[in-house]
């Protein structure tokens, strides 16, 4: 597995808007060595340029290849190409495809300004960050580690010096979510209840109201996002009842059914 940064330049691309309306991208991929190099399976951090914008810049998005570059007229899905996001020519006709994880557009939500990296020595010296020119990154094992726990919330050690923030700023935070529809949401866990009494995780068994006093749940769409066609209709069959932990980890499990391989894990298929 190699980990990568795929930048961006949003003078040349609405990379916000995208981000914002797929969860499911593809990301050009410009030299022969790369095409050849990224495989599914890669962990990628998205990084938006500084361009002429006086926003903060750098990373701005998390996942996991799922499509190995191939020509955008062999896509798996080419309806999330997003090529009317470009503002110029395309980079490339060859494409990566990325399921997100993580999008975070502004300070409030996470971004990982550049500023961050650069107070690293060796992170400072990638080519991202030197040359300003470039789509695809390979990162060292340790490059990764260090922009991870960036990412993750927390400082790395610059020389002692504790990393300051002013937080109490109001800013406008920008979500990145699809509108599922809260009547069906409300009548699976209606149904649930009618047939089971209460509320529990059918994956890990979880029961709310034993442990806290109260019925609560969270309602997964069996089939991911990227799998729906226009036009097709979800049924209450399509719907499982989970706790919080298990409905976070169904959404990071890298397979092509994540609902089956989180049954597996739990011993329920």
């Amino acid at each position: 597995m190699t980990d990568w940064i795929f930048s961006g330049n949003r003078d040349s691309f609405d990379i916000d808007n995208y981000l914002i309306d797929f969860d499911y991208i593809y990301w050009a991929v410009k030299h022969p060595k790369h095409q050849n190099e990224i495989q599914v399976g890669d962990r990628v951090f998205i990084w938006r340029s500084k361009g002429k914008s006086k926003d903060p810049y750098g990373l701005v998005g998390f996942g996991k290849i799922i499509e190995a570059p191939v020509s955008k007229h062999n896509v798996a899905h080419p309806e999330f190409l997003g090529e009317k996001y470009w503002k110029v020519d395309e980079v490339s006709g060859v494409k990566s495809g990325i399921r997100l994880e993580s999008v975070r557009l502004d300070l409030k939500s996470g971004l990982v300004e550049s500023s961050l990296l650069r107070k690293d020595n060796e992170l400072a010296k990638m080519q991202l960050l030197t040359a300003q020119q470039g789509t695809n990154f390979k990162l060292t094992s340790e490059q990764f580690q260090k922009i991870w726990t960036l990412w993750s919330g927390y400082s790395l050690d610059f020389d002692d010096q504790e990393y300051e923030t002013d937080e109490s700023k109001l800013r406008t935070r920008i979500h990145k979510s699809r509108e599922r529809d809260p009547v069906l949401v409300r009548k699976a866990k209606e149904n649930f209840i009618k047939t089971y009494g209460y509320l529990f995780c059918e994956s890990c068994g979880f029961n709310f109201k034993k442990l806290y006093g109260f019925s609560y749940a969270e309602a997964h769409h069996k089939k991911p996002l990227s799998q729906i066609v226009d036009g097709e209709k979800t049924k209450l069959s399509d719907l499982a009842i989970l706790c919080a932990n298990c409905h976070r980890a169904v959404h990071r499990i890298n397979a092509e059914d994540p609902w089956a391989e989180l049954l597996k894990l739990h011993k329920k298929l």
